[in-house]
């Protein structure tokens, strides 16, 4: 905390306690480097690590197994189950390329500066991506590092030299992950909310009816056997004889599990809906999603309500708070409260108190399991397609990205309000600087440089009221206006300088040529010069070629009349004809049908 004149306070905390004796972990490391295998708990997360399968170079494996599991130790580099199972995955590929290279390296001891170099190339020749390969190399490198420390002195002086860093080849910037279009979201979101309201279907308890065939009693036995225990197994007699009585009736048991568990629990395709139409609607993290709690809703208040949940990658302050609407089952809140109600039966059986608990392959599980083949099938099912037609591959952390993009186009781009969770450097560089969102940027650009133009080019205009004030007080012309209205005013009114569609302040001191020469633009391009006047008397001379403009349209092509007259025609009609009153246009009109012999165009003009 920072108090007044930036002086920082310490936060108020509790005393922390230890155990006066601590386990001595040696005899543990001992027996997982004996045996090659040993069991993990990380971020709540239980996982076996398994290196037994390495081929030879026992020594060498001892050193890898030792590391690997220091680094899975409270307060090691790994963190999580699926960074130790990173870490593991980069021994067997550091393996593999041993054995591919025939190399002799037997023991820590052997392992120099080529072999290391050798690894980075192998998987460079292999064709790796660079960003993968860098990720491997990192990690071989974080084991080499550990292996040394705990074993002092086995490796040379150049190879622990060069463990100080992971790699001299470059890698390549990473594509950002785009958003999903509109299309697509509305489509997802239409999606989920159908599943949604089917669970809201299959949860409502069902009619009470008798037992009119052995199937229905049956049916009765292992409902009850599930809620009893949460789940009933395939290999039990109950279930097996309910398998062969419906079997033998010519019903078919396709599903039968998922649908009779499905009536008391979520399953692992209602986790997709659910991730799908919260992230959509919150823009939370995928990984903060699955990691919520049952007590996750916190300060409920005028149809709002706090989400609480955590997210890992923010240190030293993981647990954050995202405000939303609450109310029905269409709110983030009022979904987040039935799935609390949902999954309170399958909370009660395994004591957890993660939200997202579930049924999936024969048993109830508080641990989200991998959805590749989930997301496949739930997409195939909805037969949700891409802007290409194409099946939908459906990445779940793009969803963040498809809420953030939607709340950028609904603040316009404000990144003072799009910035919700992060800074607003932060927000630019990931979530607004994405290929969805670079038509917004192109046309903003595009248009902000139109008016740039346009105001550059603006046209100078004196209406009739105008006109008199500038003959009255030269010195009263509006800033901007041509130093001839302040200058040479009397030859305005008198028409000396006119040209053909403006009254000129400065014929020969044109921007388009030396200070002294006449002017070289053709006739129309007056309406765009700095120069140019527009008054009165030249409205009829306007309005003549602007007739003569759209004319035009029935000779040309509209690519060639739009380059050739498009601008000149949005100047007239647009810019300069509107600051006129309707009597002065209708005035013009008049006289420039009543003296057409007079109002001609100049001979360029039927040459153009």
């Amino acid at each position: 905390m920072t108090g007044r004149f930036g002086v920082a306070h310490p936060r108020p905390g509790r005393r922390a306690s230890f155990p006066e004796h601590l386990p001595d972990p040696g005899p543990a490391a001992a027996s997982a480097i004996a045996a090659g295998r040993f069991e993990i708990t990380l971020a709540g997360r239980t996982a076996t690590m398994d290196l037994t399968r390495l081929p030879g170079r026992a020594s060498l494996a001892r050193s890898f197994t030792q590391a690997l599991w220091q680094a899975c130790q409270v307060g090691g580099p790994a963190g999580t189950v699926r960074t130790a199972m990173s870490l593991a995955e980069a021994i067997h590929r550091f393996w593999r390329y041993l054995d591919a290279t025939d190399s002799s390296v037997q023991a820590l001891a052997e392992i120099d500066v080529a072999t290391i170099e050798g690894f980075d190339a192998w998987m460079d020749e292999r064709g790796q991506h660079p960003n993968h390969r860098r990720h491997q190399m990192g990690d071989v490198v974080m084991l080499l590092r550990l292996a040394d420390a705990g074993e002092p002195g086995r490796l040379s002086e150049e190879a622990s030299r060069r463990l100080f860093y992971v790699s001299t080849r470059p890698g390549v910037p990473p594509h950002p992950r785009d958003a999903y279009s509109d299309s697509v979201r509305v489509a997802l979101k239409a999606a989920a909310r159908a599943d949604v309201a089917a669970i809201v279907q299959r949860f409502r308890p069902a009619l009470k009816q008798e037992c009119e065939t052995r199937i229905d009693r049956l049916e009765m036995d292992a409902f009850a056997e599930i809620d009893r225990v949460g789940f009933i197994t395939v290999k039990n007699d109950l279930f097996r004889q309910l398998y062969g009585a419906r079997n033998y009736a010519g019903i078919s048991n396709e599903g039968l599990s998922d649908w009779m568990h499905g009536t008391r629990h979520l399953l692992l395709g209602d986790l997709i809906a659910l991730f799908v139409l919260l992230s959509l609607e919150t823009g939370l993290e995928i990984e903060a999603i699955k990691t919520l709690r049952a007590d996750c809703l916190k300060n409920p208040s005028s149809g709002y309500v706090e989400i609480e949940y955590c997210k890992r990658r923010a240190r030293h302050a993981e647990w954050k708070r995202l405000r939303v609407r609450d109310g029905g089952s269409g709110t983030p809140g009022g979904l987040l409260r039935l799935a609390i109600q949902w999954t309170a039966t399958a909370r009660g059986h395994l004591k957890s108190e993660q939200l997202f608990t579930y049924y999936c392959r024969g048993r109830l599980t508080d641990v989200v399991l991998p959805m590749q083949s989930a997301r496949k099938v739930w997409v195939k099912r909805h037969g949700l397609q891409d802007d290409d037609g194409k099946p939908l591959k459906l990445c779940l952390p793009r969803l963040r990205k498809t809420h953030k993009a939607a709340w950028y186009r609904k603040t316009g781009g404000q990144l003072r309000r799009f910035a919700v969770g992060h800074t607003v450097e932060v927000v630019a560089n990931h979530y607004g600087d994405i290929p969805a969102l670079r038509p917004i940027h192109e046309a903003t650009i595009a248009e902000a440089l139109m008016d740039a133009v346009e105001d550059a080019l603006q046209p100078t205009v004196l209406t009739p009221e105008a006109e008199a004030n500038v003959l009255a007080a030269p010195s009263s012309a509006q800033p901007g206006f041509p130093q001839g209205l302040a200058t040479d005013v009397p030859a305005l009114p008198a028409g000396e300088q006119d040209v053909w569609l403006a009254s000129c302040s400065g014929f020969y001191s044109s921007p388009f040529a030396s200070s002294g020469e006449a002017c070289p633009v053709p006739f129309w391009g007056c309406i765009e010069c700095r120069n140019g006047v527009i008054t009165t008397r030249k409205l009829p001379a306007l309005m003549a070629f602007l007739d003569f403009v759209v004319d035009q349209r029935k000779v040309l092509t509209e690519a060639d009349w739009r380059a050739k007259f498009g601008r000149v025609h949005h100047r007239i009609s647009a810019q300069i004809l509107p600051q006129f009153s309707e009597p002065d246009l209708a005035a013009a009109r008049a006289l420039a049908a009543s003296q057409s012999a007079q109002i001609y165009l100049p001979p360029e003009a039927g040459l153009a």
